[in-house]
């Protein structure tokens, strides 16, 4: 077995190149130059989604019973023929084969990074560590996004089409597969039955701890996710007030900075909690994401009425950074309060069954937002996110267990 600072240094490396996404800041713009528009790309997204919720939990279950190092490897090589489908295909079928494909690369991910890093802290007594060394790892991954993301808008500036910048996302993809092979896995899994495993999984998705961080998770990923998807559509209709929206290698340049800006947020995490606590900033996150949507309808609503203005535009692009710091924290402090409350045996499935929750619902919410954005524009799309969002956050958060987000220690 590698030393601790060794297989840390592989987990640092992997999580640099773990999302190297050059061409999602234009994704959009590639569908839509293939005929696909509003409704169609909510749709695309949704099986993206969809698929996300068929495999969430079947894949954590394998991630349990052989070892979470093979899905590191795993999820970057579906994610590459995920991205390649998209560019081979370019159809709408195609494409949603290739966001299809993504989703499984997504779902395979979602729980192993998080259960070897802290099945490695526990084997070398070390777990207390957690919160700080997955603050890291988050940070990482932000900043190796943001490098690809600026390096998809150099490519699509440079060559006038998006194909240079699918082929790099899948690229690095295949990088992450080779560092993923680096990556001690850990001593081999008890060989338990089915029916042995399946229960002891059940046992720890009742905990009430558990179950209110799915309610909890479903609300937050919406309001990350729906303006994450909508930063392009967003900018395309701004564009009209600044033209300098619609140029790609600007659009790349705020793609990166989002995510360096989100890096240092999601690397103080332990500091923050130490000085405010959790409760204060398990409310803050999904609050200060509503009140930005809120924005950001308001301004799209002047714009539609005539009164828009290039000021006003960078007042929306200004609500992208505002949600990048709830971005950045949100990872470390979710999978922390899981990993601390669960046994080894069925982590990856529960931290798969948490996610599952939230896409299941986000595939539906996702439809329909976009659904209504064709049909009655972009500020009653993000007004509904907004409003909804945030009122659905303050039931969830009223209604939680009590005395459960106390304390600023190393274990919630």
């Amino acid at each position: 077995m590698p030393s601790l600072d060794r297989q840390l240094r592989s987990l640092y490396a992997y999580a640099f190149f773990t999302y190297p996404f050059a061409c999602v800041p234009f994704l959009f713009l590639f569908f839509r130059q293939h005929g696909i528009g509003e409704a169609g790309y909510g749709e695309v997204v949704g099986a993206y989604y969809l698929a996300m919720f068929v495999a969430e939990l079947p894949t954590g279950v394998l991630a349990d019973r052989f070892g979470p190092q093979r899905m590191l490897v795993a999820g970057p090589l579906l994610l590459a023929i995920g991205f390649l489908t998209l560019l081979a295909w370019p159809t709408y079928p195609g494409f949603l084969l290739g966001e299809v494909l993504l989703g499984l690369g997504h779902a395979v991910l979602s729980g192993p990074p998080a259960a070897i890093l802290y099945e490695t802290l526990a084997r070398h007594g070390q777990q207390h560590r957690y919160l700080a060394i997955e603050s890291k790892l988050s940070a990482l991954r932000l900043l190796g996004t943001g490098c690809a993301f600026l390096l998809g808008g150099a490519l699509v500036r440079t060559s006038g089409d998006y194909t240079q910048a699918i082929v790099a996302t899948a690229v690095g993809n295949v990088v992450a597969t080779v560092l993923a092979l680096r990556i001690h896995g850990g001593p081999a899994r008890p060989s338990l039955r089915a029916q042995t495993f399946l229960a002891h999984a059940g046992t720890e998705l009742r905990k009430k701890p558990v179950l209110w961080l799915l309610a909890y998770w479903i609300v937050l990923f919406a309001l990350l996710r729906f303006p994450f998807h909508n930063y392009q559509p967003w900018l395309q209709s701004a564009g009209e007030q600044e033209p300098l929206l619609h140029d790609p290698l600007f659009v790349g340049l705020l793609f990166a900075a989002m995510n360096l800006g989100a890096a240092p947020m999601s690397a103080l995490v332990p500091r923050l909690v130490e000085r405010w606590g959790r409760r204060l900033l398990f409310w803050s996150m999904p609050l200060l994401l509503g009140a930005s949507l809120a924005v950001m309808a308001w301004e799209r609503g002047r714009a539609a009425a005539g009164n828009g203005s290039a000021s006003l535009a960078w007042l929306g692009i200004a609500m992208f950074f505002v949600q990048q710091v709830p971005f950045g924290m949100h990872t470390a402090l979710l999978q922390e309060f899981v990993n601390h409350r669960i046994g080894p045996t069925a982590r990856t499935t529960l931290l798969s069954a948490v996610s599952l929750g939230a896409r299941s619902v986000y595939a539906a919410v996702n439809v329909g937002l976009f659904s209504l954005q064709q049909h009655r524009g972009l500020a009653a799309a993000f007004w509904t996110a907004a409003i909804l969002g945030s009122a659905l956050a303050c039931v969830v958060l009223w209604l939680r267990p009590r005395g459960l987000l106390r304390g600023a220690g190393p274990v919630a």
